[in-house]
């Protein structure tokens, strides 16, 4: 698969106006986004139906005609269960008690599973957003006093390693070495997460952080890999991951944790919203989708410093959250059919999405409960119950069809990760923020994203061929 597209799409414009008749591409293309937007694929289907007519080669249509009947295809055998009078959703407090237990025993798993120090190395700062990014807002009680006793240890031992992988003399047993920019982008999340948690700072971390970044000079090329005019050119993962690493980078000075004197970013997150303001909306099942909700999920974590800062706030990109709840019910129709995990072979990338509903559906409940004021919604209260029933014997969380041991500790450790934030159904929301770090982040990400006009302009809903 190509890159998530990055334009509007005028490729599959370029030729032809009104054909003799029928209806001119901007017609069908308005005609078939408003289909797959409201989840109509036959009306979808349709229109691809129309446009071949008048135009049998356009091979735009007929893709897109193809993605979709494969896609109906698939779910023809589904219809009698969809059929079926569905029972309610459960309320939150019919889950509230699994959920406490469920989110306890998952965090006793992976925090057994990051005593293999090696295992946590890999992984890295992340390991302690596993906890704290929960903890923060967890009401005041015997849980939140637990994520944090397991974040401090997995700190201080995460501290531990970097000073040995530091060091020019290799130890006996040594983590893996780092390059400058990965040992400057592992000491930064350390010198967040011990700020955060009320640790004493390590004047040798900060003094490290200091004199790589001079080395860098502000380049997002060596931060990151990608230039300003780079941004237009990454594809769609790469564009998630250069969004939060630009965020750990922007986070550090906005907040205060490194002092004066450095030099600017080349850029910051205000030129990543604005690149994925200019983005393709990609509705699933379309060729993309994938990649493009996870680059929304992360937009709504860097708004609000991972739940550090909640509320969310709908006005700050309703285009987000509104697309995000079309693809919860995707996924729930995808994992609720009862056809089994193969019931959607027939169709390009459904057993991979299979596969990875755990952490699409935990992202996007966990992303659409932060709303103050708000019951959940159906979806929302659907994607909790499905949760629960996804946690194993041994604490974790898998999806369907996946397998039981991963290749890597983040692939091994995601799933039960995001469940355990989306299971959170308790959250205590202050106007202060959880933090004052996630507070003044959260107001200067939220300027940058009014800035570009993230608010109230979403992109295209359809990508190009």
């Amino acid at each position: 698969q190509g890159p998530w597209p990055t334009g509007a799409v005028s490729g599959a414009m370029e030729e032809g106006g009104l054909d003799e008749g029928g209806m001119t591409r901007e017609q069908f293309l308005e005609l078939f986004g408003e289909g797959v937007s409201q989840r109509d694929y036959a009306k979808a289907a349709a229109a691809c139906k129309e446009r071949l007519k008048a135009s049998p080669d356009d091979a735009y249509a007929a893709k897109l005609r193809r993605t979709i009947e494969g896609f109906l295809d698939a779910a023809d055998e589904l219809e009698p269960a969809a059929e079926e009078e569905k029972e309610a959703a459960p309320l939150l407090p019919e889950l509230r008690a699994r959920a406490e237990l469920a989110s306890s025993r998952a965090f006793e798993a992976m925090n057994e599973y990051l005593q293999d120090r090696k295992e946590l190395w890999e992984l890295g700062e992340q390991a302690v957003g596993i906890f704290w990014d929960v903890g923060q807002v967890a009401p005041r009680g015997s849980q939140r006093d637990r994520l944090w006793e397991i974040s401090k240890g997995l700190s201080e031992a995460l501290e531990e390693q970097l000073r040995a992988a530091s060091e020019t003399e290799v130890p006996s047993a040594p983590p893996a070495k780092l390059s400058n920019v990965e040992w400057l982008h592992e000491a930064l999340g350390q010198l967040w997460w011990r700020r955060e948690l009320g640790l004493a700072e390590k004047d040798w971390m900060l003094e490290g952080c200091r004199a790589r970044w001079k080395q860098c000079a502000g380049s997002m090329q060596a931060l990151v890999g990608r230039s300003l005019p780079g941004l237009a050119v990454s594809d769609g993962s790469e564009l998630c991951d250069l969004l939060t690493q630009t965020w750990g980078l922007e986070r550090s000075l906005v907040c205060g944790l490194l002092g004066d004197g450095l030099p600017a970013l080349e850029y910051g997150v205000e030129a990543v919203f604005a690149e994925i303001g200019r983005r393709p909306l990609v509705e699933p099942p379309l060729e993309g989708f994938y990649d493009c909700f996870y680059v929304m999920t992360h937009v709504v974590y860097v708004l609000n410093s991972y739940n550090g800062c909640l509320p969310n706030r709908r006005f700050d990109c309703p285009w987000v959250f509104a697309y995000l709840e079309r693809c919860l019910g995707f996924w729930l129709r995808e994992v609720g059919s009862g056809g089994g995990d193969d019931h959607a072979a027939a169709w390009e990338g459904s057993n991979s999405w299979r596969s990875e509903a755990v952490d699409a559906i935990a992202e996007a409940v966990d992303c659409l409960r932060g709303f103050e004021g708000e019951e959940p919604s159906d979806l929302v209260r659907q994607g909790l119950a499905w949760l629960l029933e996804r946690q194993e014997p041994d604490g974790f969380f898998r999806s369907p069809g996946a397998p039981s041991k991963q290749e890597t500790g983040y692939d091994q450790l995601h799933p039960t990760w995001t469940a355990v934030a989306a299971l959170q159904l308790e959250r205590e929301v202050r106007p202060d923020g959880a933090s004052p770090l996630c507070k003044i982040w959260a107001d200067y990400a939220r300027e940058k994203a009014v800035a570009v006009s993230l608010a109230t302009a979403p992109p295209p809903r359809l990508p190009e061929i």
